[in-house]
């Protein structure tokens, strides 16, 4: 199952450990099987027939994030991104996963689920968690910290075509993700609300599906195959000038994993490509627009200092790092402060920070200390899962408050 032209990457490694440094897991352990250096190797004997599948080479192997950091550090040009995606493939088939993954990927597959368990956890939230105060944690983060459900979904909320303010000057197709249809409908009203004022025609597809990168990243790739032929079926339009994202994680699986994950599978990959070279993150759009943004002076003459956190699918698998930083400088009343490693992770990942919480807590120590270390009053970011982290080990009351960054372009829009 492992993918031919990827094993020959193996090869490659030098053992140099230039890509120790830019690991989060190694610097929180400084053990070698948390390093990129060590698990290539450990790939290596088990492709060579040295090593077995065993429980601790899948405990070493599983507490990689994914972060691609090592990858963009290497000088061999070692795709250890791809490494250890296809190694988790062959880990799944032999170990597959834990129950609560198990549900996980269900809903994940079939909409309807989700939507139901969505509304389970609303009903919970509002019966239980809300009212009693509960300090119970969900990993790191308490349960009174967790994104609050929406009421319906914000596709279904919005329909699908919003038409552009004034004249239409492009038309784009929104995928919104799982994250912004079932809890943060703030940030997809943000999204909406600005494209329309640039004169940007908002298409949002009612049957697009999650993107399934939390399946296939675990190792289930051929089981996520049903939702990526579906959504690259939804999104390849030739009516449409971008596919807008205001997710990380699912730009980053639409951009460039998806093609390398049906690479790898030996399936054809002109879709996918297609859509990808389509993939847009918002602030990229607005980056390129922001003079022709109703932007409001500023009026209380008191700026605000916002520090930004580049999530790591969006500054590596994505290639956005700038963009983002153009359009909070351009803001009234923003003062932009940059945070000491703002491209290293924020130790979330996903269901990472709850299958591996102590470790999690280790890589999100460091990156709490850098932000504090701002004196910021609100940390930007542009990724609904680094959102979670941050906002749920955010929580001392001097602390800033976290924020998607269309939400302060939105907020600083003149009204109409």
């Amino acid at each position: 199952m492992f993918a031919e032209p990827i094993k020959e990457d193996l090869h490659s490694c030098l053992k140099c450990a230039m890509c120790q440094p830019v690991c989060p897991t190694y610097r929180v352990t400084r053990m070698e099987r948390n390093a990129p250096r060590g698990r290539v190797q450990m790939v290596k004997k088990y492709l060579e027939g040295d090593l077995s599948l065993s429980g601790g080479l899948h405990d070493a192997l599983m507490t990689c994030i994914l972060c691609e950091a090592c990858s963009e550090a290497c000088p061999s040009g070692v795709r250890l991104d791809r490494v250890f995606e296809n190694i988790r493939m062959e880990l799944y088939e032999k170990f597959g996963v834990g129950l609560a993954k198990k549900a996980l990927f269900a809903a994940l597959k079939h909409p309807l689920l989700l939507r139901l368990g969505a509304g389970m956890g609303r009903l919970g939230q509002r019966a239980f968690i809300a009212p009693l105060n509960l300090g119970w944690k969900m990993g790191n983060i308490p349960l009174n910290r967790l994104g609050r459900f929406n009421s319906t979904s914000f596709r279904r909320q919005i329909g699908e075509v919003v038409p552009a303010v004034g004249k239409r000057v492009a038309r784009v197709v929104y995928f919104t993700g799982c994250a912004t249809d079932l809890i943060n409908e703030h940030v997809g009203r943000a999204v909406v609300d600005v494209l329309t004022r640039l004169g940007i025609e908002v298409v949002i597809p009612q049957d697009q599906v999650c993107c399934s990168v939390p399946v296939f990243l675990s190792g289930a790739r051929k089981e996520a195959l049903p939702n990526i032929e579906k959504n690259l079926e939804v999104l390849d339009r030739s009516d449409a000038d971008a596919i807008v994202v205001d997710c990380a994680t699912c730009g980053g699986g639409l951009k460039k994993h998806i093609p390398y994950l049906m690479e790898d599978l030996g399936l054809e990959t002109d879709r996918a490509r297609r859509v990808a070279a389509k993939v847009r993150d918002v602030s990229q759009l607005i980056s390129e627009m922001m003079d022709k943004l109703p932007l409001a002076s500023a009026s209380s003459g008191r700026t605000v200092a916002v520090t930004y956190h580049d999530p790591c699918h969006m500054v590596r698998s994505m290639k956005v790092s700038k963009e983002p930083r153009t359009v909070l400088a351009a803001l009234p009343d923003i003062r932009l402060t940059e945070m000491e490693g703002a491209g290293e992770c924020c130790g979330g990942a996903g269901s990472f920070q709850f299958e591996h919480a102590e470790l999690s807590a280790g890589v999100t120590s460091l990156k709490k200390q850098n932000i504090r270390a701002t004196g910021a009053q609100l940390v930007a970011t542009g990724c609904p899962g680094c959102m979670l982290t941050l906002s749920g080990n955010l929580y001392e009351e001097s602390d800033p408050l976290v924020v998607h960054t269309i939400e302060l372009v939105a907020q600083r829009i003149k009204k109409e």
